[in-house]
């Protein structure tokens, strides 16, 4: 299957969960109070670590071996199997020190419950890596649909019903059991139980698995540092603004880069060896992934503290606060997070690695400096990192694909831009209407799609690929 094909199959289960992530970040948020997203936010800092340890990279490895036996995909199963089972082990008797360390006796059952999701996910992985290899996405699209679904009705009845916290932690469960049960169902391969785990396909997989793994690790410490720093230092209820900020960023963020990584990944691994086809191909999905998020969050900054009160109202305020330098972190981060796919791709998961200890040491220093200072300041500073981190990540990759700086440049120039025009028209307009005016729904949107005429118009004279599809898309229509 091609790019673009994975990528309609990506985007339409990922379409889906942005409506799920709507009812949670908009409905949910209304009845479920700050301190309670707060203990989610703490938990979630274990559960995503658990997340990255039960795999080792393993998966990853299944797609991009050339070359796939039985016996690999049968020792990582059960490898992927055993590590889910301990760490949901270790989860729980590690509750009451982890609730100590928070000073939140709330997170021991929190914790417990969601520990469950862990063999469920796991014994499912090899699985979903076989499907992945196979470009099978729609099968997986249809399956991640009717499990965001069945498990956002779970958190919405029980959040109606008073559940708090427990509505996040039974929608995890929910979602992760459904999809374990349909992946099994929807790929032909079984595990066995003879020579389950052989040491020299463990040992095939073992660098390319245990750098990929360590990178992991390390960016996940330096995702869910600021999480941890925040709730040890500061306040449940900065957190939970803090937290609520983030997911806002990530929203769309999290949309667009896992299409393109999703489906990046099994083609560039099948074309690893051809670096002419690997840049074109990357630095295409890089243009479309800055077309969309270069002005949309550029607009998100602007228009953050109007769009936070009335879509979440008065008690979240200081999440508009946040958001200013949050939105365009994210613009950063949606290149950043693809580019994970050429390494491993390439087979340097090495590289991958010591780029992720330059990441980690830069944005966790950041954390360390803006905690004592404000929750506004702490942002800015995790914007800084992430600028100085893109530079060394983006030349180890051009370089590694037999590309530079200046090709990437002329490729994204026209979006840069045209969102630095939208931009100043917005803000100019602003300055004349005033902010104050933008204080209804009908308003807001009018404003939005102002800004997104003046962003399409500016694209479309400064981007000779946008003009091309323009004019192909209308050839097509008249024709």
């Amino acid at each position: 299957m091609s790019l673009l094909a994975n990528a309609k199959w990506n985007s339409f289960s990922q379409f889906f969960k942005i409506g799920i992530q709507l009812v949670n970040i908009v409905y949910l948020a209304k009845l479920i109070p700050p301190a309670e997203y707060g203990l989610m936010a703490m938990a979630l800092v274990v559960l995503n670590m658990a997340i990255l340890l039960r795999d080792l990279g393993t998966s990853a490895a299944i797609i991009q071996r050339k070359e796939l036996t039985n016996s690999l995909i049968n020792t990582v199963f059960w490898l992927n199997t055993f590590m889910g089972l301990a760490l949901a082990v270790i989860v729980v008797l590690a509750s009451p020190v982890i609730a100590e360390i928070y000073h939140q006796p709330k997170l021991i059952p929190v914790l417990m419950l969601l520990s469950i999701t862990f063999p469920l996910s796991s014994c499912a992985a090899a699985h979903l890596a076989l499907l992945e290899r196979d470009s099978k996405f729609k099968k997986i699209s249809g399956i991640e649909i009717s499990s965001s679904m069945v498990s956002v009705i779970v958190a919405v009845v029980l959040a109606n019903l008073g559940y708090g916290v427990y509505s996040l932690v039974f929608q995890a469960i929910t979602l992760n059991l459904m999809s374990a049960i349909q992946f099994w169902l929807a790929s032909s391969w079984r595990p066995f139980l003879r020579e389950f785990i052989k040491l020299d396909e463990l040992k095939s997989i073992f660098g390319f698995s245990a750098n990929l793994s360590f990178f992991n690790f390390v960016n996940y410490f330096s995702r869910n540092a600021d999480s941890f720093i925040i709730g040890k230092f500061m306040s449940v209820f900065i957190l939970g603004n803090y937290s609520l900020a983030y997911r806002i960023m990530l929203f769309p963020l999290q949309s667009l880069t896992f299409i393109a990584s999703r489906s990046l990944y099994p083609v560039l691994s099948r074309s690893q060896d051809n670096n002419a086809d690997i840049s074109k191909t990357y630095l295409n999905c890089v243009f479309v992934i800055l077309l969309i998020t270069a002005p949309l969050m550029s607009g998100l900054a602007l228009l953050s503290k109007p769009f936070v009160l009335m879509v979440f109202g008065q008690q979240w305020s200081l999440v508009g606060d946040i958001l200013k330098c949050l939105a365009p972190t994210a613009i950063i981060q949606s290149v950043l997070s693809t580019t994970g796919s050429v390494f491993m791709a390439k087979g340097r998961t090495d590289i991958l690695m010591k780029l992720g200890i330059i990441g980690t040491i830069l944005q966790v220093g950041a954390f360390l400096i803006g905690v004592h200072f404000d929750i506004i300041t702490f942002a800015l500073l995790y914007f800084v990192a992430n600028v100085l981190n893109a530079l060394p990540v983006m030349y180890c990759l051009l370089k590694l694909i037999n590309s530079n700086f200046k090709d990437l440049i002329v490729k994204i120039a026209p979006v840069v831009g045209a969102t630095i025009v939208m931009v100043v028209a917005m803000k100019f307009t602003i300055a004349h209407i005033g902010i104050d005016f933008i204080s209804t729904f009908p308003r807001l949107i009018s404003f939005s799609l102002f800004g997104g005429a003046i962003y399409f118009l500016s694209i479309a004279i400064l981007s000779t690929q946008v003009r091309g599809v323009i004019k192909s898309v209308a050839r097509k229509k008249y024709s």
